[in-house]
C-alpha cells in the first residue's frame, strides 16, 4: 500500500483543526452508485487517516435494496480497510463540524482491492499518461423537483417549457446557497437552466482531471438534494423518475490533452468537426464497445425506461457534430476558444451510475481504438429514429441495448473489457446487476420509476 503523503497528512489536520472539525466520514462508491462509508470522531481518529477503518468485503456484493449476492470474497467473513484519499477531504454540505474524504478499498495485506471502482479508474488514467496523455472531463446533470402535495404525495414542481425563464424562481431561490456549498465542496458551477422535463433543471460543473470529476459527481448530487430537503423537496437524478415526462441524463464530457505540450490532443484546425486523428480513433474504441459500456453509464432498469429511441436520450450507436440523439456528440467549438473548447460527451449516460466505472468503461474503450487505430465511420446529422431499418442498416448504425440485462451481458460478453476490468470487479458487478433485473421483474413501469426516484 502507498504511504500518505506527510504533506497531505499536515494539510488534513489544519483543515481539521481550523474547522474544528468532530466528525469525520470516510466514504465510497458501491455498484449501484451509492455513497457509503463510516463515520469517526477526530477524538478517536488517532492513525486512522494512514491506516483506515476497516468495512466488511460484502458490501460490494449489496445491491440496492441490500440484498447480498452469493459472490466468493463477498461474504460476512474478511474485511477490508477504506483507505482516504486526504487530496479530497472537504465540508459536508450544510452540516457544521463534520467533514467528509473520499475513499480506496485496501486488503488487510495492504495491498488494493481488486473490486474497487475508484482503484480501477485510477489504473486506467495511469494507462492514459503512459502515452503522454492527461484527462480532463465533468458531469452534466440533469435532475427533477418534486414537492409533497396535500395528501403528502409526490408530484413535479410544475411542467414548465424547456428553457422558459419564468421557471428559473425556484431554482433561483436556492441558488446562493447552492453555488455557496458547491465552492465549499471545490466544485465550480458553470452554466444553468430549466430543461425540457417537468420541474426539470441542469447545472453543469467546470472541466476538471476526471478522478475528481468522478468525486465532485457525488458531492454534487449530495449538495442539490441536501439544499432541496431544507427547503421540503425532493430533488432526484435518476433517470426516468416519472414516465410522463423526460428522464435525467448525466452526460459525460471528456477531453485528452498532451502532457508534454500541455495541447489539447483531440483538437485539429484543419478537420470539419475539430476533431483529431486520435479523437476519431477514441470514438472509434467507444462505438466498437458502446453496448457494453452503457452496462457501466446506464445501469439500472430505470435507465432503459430512459434511453429509448426519439426521447433525445441517444439510443443508438453512433455519432455526430451536435447531434443529441447520437450515443456520442461532438460539441461544435467555441469561436474564441476552440481549442480549449473541443471535447467529446457521451449522451448515453445517467447519474445512477458509480462514476469511477462509468468513466473507467469510456476510457477503456477509448484506450482500444487509440490504440488500434479503429475508425469510427462517418458520423450522422439526423435523428437516427427517423431512419429506415434499412437506412440504418446501410449505415452500420444500431440500437443499444433496450434493457439492463442485455447490457450487462454485452460486459461481460467483451473480451477487451474482460482483459482491463478485474475478475472480481466484473463478476460482482454482474451479479449484483443480475439482482437488480429479478428484484423489478413483475413491477408495473409506473412503479420502477417511482422507486428508483426515491433511490436517486
Amino acid at each position: 500500500m502507498s504511504e500518505q503523503n506527510v504533506q497531505d497528512i499536515a494539510k488534513a489536520q489544519a483543515f481539521i483543526a481550523a474547522n474544528n472539525i468532530k466528525l469525520i466520514e470516510f466514504v465510497y462508491v458501491d455498484y449501484n452508485g451509492i455513497a457509503r462509508g463510516k463515520t469517526i470522531t477526530v477524538k478517536k481518529l488517532g492513525n486512522h487517516l494512514t491506516s483506515g477503518i476497516g468495512i466488511t468485503r460484502a458490501m460490494f456484493g449489496m445491491n440496492s435494496h441490500d440484498q447480498l449476492q452469493d459472490i466468493m470474497g463477498m461474504t460476512a467473513v474478511g474485511e477490508v480497510r477504506l483507505i482516504p484519499d486526504l487530496s479530497t477531504l472537504t465540508l459536508v454540505p450544510s452540516v457544521k463540524q463534520v467533514a467528509t474524504v473520499m475513499c480506496n478499498h485496501y486488503k488487510t495485506s495492504r495491498e488494493i482491492y481488486e473490486a474497487d471502482p475508484r482503484w480501477l479508474l485510477q489504473n486506467v488514467l495511469k494507462k492514459y499518461e503512459n502515452l503522454g496523455l492527461k484527462t480532463i472531463g465533468t458531469y452534466e446533470n440533469e435532475f427533477i423537483y418534486f414537492k409533497q402535495n396535500n395528501e403528502k404525495e409526490f408530484e413535479v414542481i410544475d411542467e414548465h417549457p424547456c428553457f422558459a425563464m419564468n421557471a428559473t424562481d425556484i431554482f433561483y431561490e436556492m441558488l446562493p446557497d447552492i453555488l455557496e456549498t458547491l465552492e465549499d465542496s471545490g466544485i465550480d458551477a458553470e452554466q444553468y437552466y430549466p430543461e425540457a422535463g417537468f420541474g426539470q433543471h441542469e447545472l453543469s460543473m467546470a472541466p476538471t482531471d476526471l478522478l475528481s470529476a468522478a468525486d465532485n459527481e457525488m458531492r454534487f448530487k449530495r449538495v442539490l438534494q441536501t439544499i432541496a430537503k431544507q427547503r421540503d423537496l425532493l430533488v432526484t437524478f435518476a433517470p426516468k423518475p416519472i414516465l410522463k415526462t423526460e428522464g435525467n441524463g448525466g452526460h459525460i464530457h471528456l477531453s485528452l490533452w498532451n502532457i508534454k505540450d500541455e495541447k489539447n490532443a483531440l483538437y485539429d484546425a484543419n478537420d470539419e468537426m475539430k476533431l483529431s486523428q486520435l479523437g476519431k480513433y477514441f470514438v472509434g474504441g467507444l462505438l466498437k464497445h458502446i453496448k457494453a459500456v452503457v452496462a457501466l453509464t446506464c445501469p439500472t432498469v430505470n435507465s432503459y425506461q430512459r434511453l429509448q429511441p426519439g426521447e433525445w436520450s441517444s439510443a443508438y450507436a453512433t455519432y455526430g457534430q451536435d447531434n443529441r440523439e447520437a450515443a456520442v456528440r461532438i460539441p461544435s467549438t467555441y469561436w474564441d476558444n476552440q481549442e480549449n473548447s473541443m471535447n467529446i460527451e457521451l449522451k448515453a449516460s445517467d447519474a445512477s451510475a458509480n462514476p469511477y466505472l462509468a468513466i473507467a468503461g469510456i476510457l477503456i474503450a477509448g484506450l482500444d481504438g487509440i490504440e488500434n487505430k479503429i475508425e469510427p465511420g462517418q458520423p450522422v446529422d439526423v435523428d437516427p429514429a427517423a431512419l429506415s431499418d434499412k437506412q440504418r442498416e446501410n449505415m452500420g448504425i444500431v440500437q443499444l441495448p433496450t434493457t439492463l440485462s442485455e447490457a450487462i451481458e454485452e460486459l461481460v460478453n467483451d473480451q477487451y473489457f474482460k482483459k482491463e476490468i478485474p475478475n472480481k470487479l466484473l463478476e460482482a458487478y454482474y451479479k449484483v446487476k443480475k439482482s437488480e433485473v429479478k428484484l423489478y421483474e413483475g413491477f408495473a413501469p409506473a412503479k420502477i420509476a417511482e422507486m428508483h426516484r426515491l433511490i436517486y
